[in-house]
C-alpha cells in the first residue's frame, strides 16, 4: 500500500476570464520511504497539486472540484477541517517556495519553530509545568537544527528572517516541517534563488531526512539534475495532466513521451564537443489552462502528433513494470 495516492485529481480555479483547470485528472502514488519528484514547467500545476493534498488550496477562487487523496487510507478530502489540522505539519508537512518570505518576519526563528511542538506534541501540551515544558520545546528546537546542520542553533533560533541567509532560511523551514517527524514531506522548490553550494548541501540534508526519520518526500522542481541526485520515481507533468512517470532510472534513461524526451533534450552536457553542439527546444508554449487543446494537451508542440492527439485525451499506459505514460503512440 502507498503511503499516498491521488486519483482523479481536479482543482479548479474560477476567474473573471474564465475556468482555470489547474490540475486535471492526475493520479500519483507516493509509497513508505520513497522521495518522488514531480517535474514540469511553470504553470503546469505542479504548486497546485502540492496545496490540494494539504487541502490549502483558497476557496473562492479555487475548488477541489473531484478525486480522493487518500493517506494511510483515509480520503483527506472527507476529513473534517479540524481533522485536517492534526494532519497539517505533523503527519504531512510542508517547505514552501521563497523560504524568507514564508516566514513570519516578527517572531524569531525558534519561536516558529516551538510553534509546531506546541500545536502538535502531546507530550508538551500535556505538560503543567511551565518550565519544563520550556525546556523541552528549547531542547527539541536545538535538536532538529543539529539534525539539518546549523552549527549554532543558540543563535539561529533567536534571530529573525531578515537576518539570516537565504540558506539559513531554507533550514528553519525544514526544521520547522520535520520538527514533529512527519510521515510525508512536501518540498516545493526547496533549493530556488540559493547558490549550487547551498543546494547541495539542501538536498544533502533531505537525503539524511529520509534515512533518519523515515519520512517520503514529495520534491517539487524544474531541475531535473535534482530529480536524477535524490528521487526513486518521478512524474513528469505538462499542462495540468501528468503525461509519463515511473522509476526515475528508467524515465532517464529512456523517456518516452515527446514532452519528456524534449525536457531531457534541454539539458546542457558538459562534453569536449559541447560548444560544436546546439541545446534542442521544444517550440511552442504552454497553453493557457482556461482553454486547453482539445486531445492531447502537447499536440500543438508535439513533432509526432497524429489526428487522433487532436481529438481524444490519450489514456495511462503501462509501457513496463513501474513506467507508464499518456501518449497515443504507445496505444
Amino acid at each position: 500500500m502507498s503511503l499516498l495516492s491521488v486519483r482523479d485529481l481536479e482543482t479548479y480555479f474560477y476567474t473573471y476570464d474564465g475556468t482555470v483547470k489547474a490540475v486535471d485528472g492526475i493520479d500519483l502514488d507516493i509509497d513508505y520511504k520513497k522521495v518522488m519528484g514531480l517535474v514540469g514547467e511553470s504553470g503546469s500545476g505542479k504548486s497546485v497539486t502540492a496545496l490540494s493534498i494539504l487541502r490549502l488550496i483558497s476557496s473562492p477562487p479555487g475548488d477541489i472540484k473531484n478525486g480522493e487523496i487518500v493517506y494511510k487510507g483515509k480520503d483527506i478530502l472527507k476529513l473534517s477541517e479540524d481533522e485536517m489540522r492534526k494532519i497539517r505539519g505533523k503527519e504531512i508537512s510542508m517547505i514552501f517556495q521563497e523560504p524568507r518570505s514564508s516566514l513570519n518576519p516578527v517572531l524569531t526563528s525558534g519561536e516558529q519553530i516551538a510553534e509546531m511542538l506546541f500545536y502538535h506534541d502531546e507530550e508538551i501540551r500535556s505538560c503543567r509545568d511551565k518550565r519544563s515544558r520550556e525546556r523541552m520545546v528549547i531542547d527539541r528546537t536545538y535538536k532538529i537544527l543539529e539534525d539539518i546542520g546549523v552549527s549554532d542553533p543558540d543563535r539561529i533560533s533567536k534571530s529573525y528572517p531578515h537576518e539570516l541567509s537565504g540558506g539559513l532560511c531554507q533550514r528553519v523551514m525544514i526544521a520547522m516541517a520535520m520538527i514533529c517527524n512527519p510521515s510525508l514531506l512536501i518540498a516545493d522548490e526547496p533549493t530556488t534563488s540559493l547558490d549550487v553550494t547551498i543546494q547541495a548541501q539542501i538536498l544533502d540534508i533531505m537525503k539524511d531526512l529520509v534515512q533518519k526519520f523515515g519520512s517520503s518526500i514529495l520534491i517539487i522542481t524544474h531541475n531535473l539534475g535534482i530529480v536524477a541526485e535524490l528521487c526513486n520515481d518521478v512524474a513528469v507533468m505538462y499542462a495540468g495532466c501528468i503525461v509519463e512517470k515511473g522509476d526515475v532510472v528508467k524515465i532517464f534513461d529512456d523517456p518516452s513521451h515527446p514532452y519528456t524526451i524534449g525536457l531531457m533534450n534541454a539539458i546542457p552536457y558538459l562534453e569536449k564537443d559541447f560548444d560544436k553542439k546546439r541545446l534542442e527546444t521544444i517550440p511552442g508554449a504552454v497553453p493557457s489552462l482556461i482553454n486547453p487543446p482539445e486531445g492531447c494537451r502537447f499536440h500543438p508542440r508535439c513533432v509526432h502528433a497524429m489526428d487522433i492527439c487532436k481529438r481524444r485525451m490519450p489514456p495511462n499506459v503501462e509501457i513496463s513494470k513501474d513506467h507508464s505514460i499518456a501518449c497515443w503512440i504507445y496505444c
